[in-house]
């Protein structure tokens, strides 16, 4: 709407004991010192682009239509890979690197036009490893203070595409991939329990990388004992293997990319 002032959610794996964040949003606020800016999280393990296309997917519908998305997970900085903005029919913009990890969440919101950013028209770089300040946050800035994607690039037909892990189902069995592990050590992963049949109470058998457990699939958490293991749904749909009160990542040593099968005892 007329007025109101605009919306940008910043993804990245820069954590926050450095200044590299607090550097980008001052590049952008200042183009645009009205903006709002949302910390999505600067948590993605380093370099782990799929953990941060399985966040970014699971995010992007909560943000306000029209939102600026900078995401920043560039194993390549510095290469010859391309810097690019996804526009949605939604009227959000997604901004950063040309390596696929956006294309899930600009999929989802429904892609209308690429654009290559086009680094003439921004201020020279001042290193080859700050992408993220020196190129895409001036972009963000500029697309904040009412700029249009074609002003900042040229249009393309072809950009990079990364396609999520999909569970494999069999019967009673699931092969499923963890997508992420958040603060408390839950096991996020990409199966929803409608696709095993799962329903409270039911018992499961846990094959891992390294050996099997079993435990129950429960309400939430505290439907267990503390310290046992379980299988749950997670706030944004997803199964996730966790640990009442414990660490389930840090109990079974396991992280985004890791897969694990799960079979419902009949």
């Amino acid at each position: 709407m007329p007025g109101d002032r605009p919306v940008i959610s910043i993804l990245t794996d820069f954590g926050l004991k450095d200044p590299y964040i607090g550097q980008v949003k001052g590049v952008i606020l200042s183009y645009c010192r009205s903006a709002v800016i949302i910390d999505l999280t600067h948590e993605v393990m380093p370099f782990n682009e799929l953990q941060a296309a399985f966040i970014l997917r699971v995010s992007a519908p909560y943000m306000p239509p029209g939102t600026i998305h900078l995401c920043v997970v560039d194993p390549g900085v510095g290469t010859g890979r391309r810097g690019v903005m996804l526009e949605t029919a939604r009227g959000d913009v997604f901004v950063g690197p040309d390596t696929g990890f956006m294309a899930p969440a600009a999929e989802l919101l429904r892609i209308t036009a690429a654009y290559e950013i086009d680094e003439a028209k921004l201020p020279p770089r001042e290193s080859e490893t700050f992408h993220a300040r020196d190129v895409f946050a001036h972009v963000v800035g500029r697309l904040a203070r009412g700029e249009e994607p074609s002003n900042l690039g040229r249009r393309i037909e072809c950009y990079s595409i990364m396609r999520l892990p999909e569970p494999v189902v069999e019967d009673h069995e699931a092969e499923a991939t963890i997508m992420h592990v958040d603060r408390f050590g839950n096991l996020v992963t990409n199966l929803k329990p409608a696709q095993l049949g799962l329903e409270v109470g039911d018992e499961v058998v846990i094959e891992l990388p390294r050996g099997k457990i079993r435990c129950t699939y429960a309400r939430s958490y505290g439907f267990v004992e503390v310290g046992s293991p379980l299988l749950t749904v997670g706030g944004w749909g997803y199964i996730e293997l966790s640990v009442n009160r414990g660490s389930a990542a840090e109990a079974l040593g396991l992280k985004p990319g890791d897969r694990l099968r799960i079979s419902r005892m009949r």
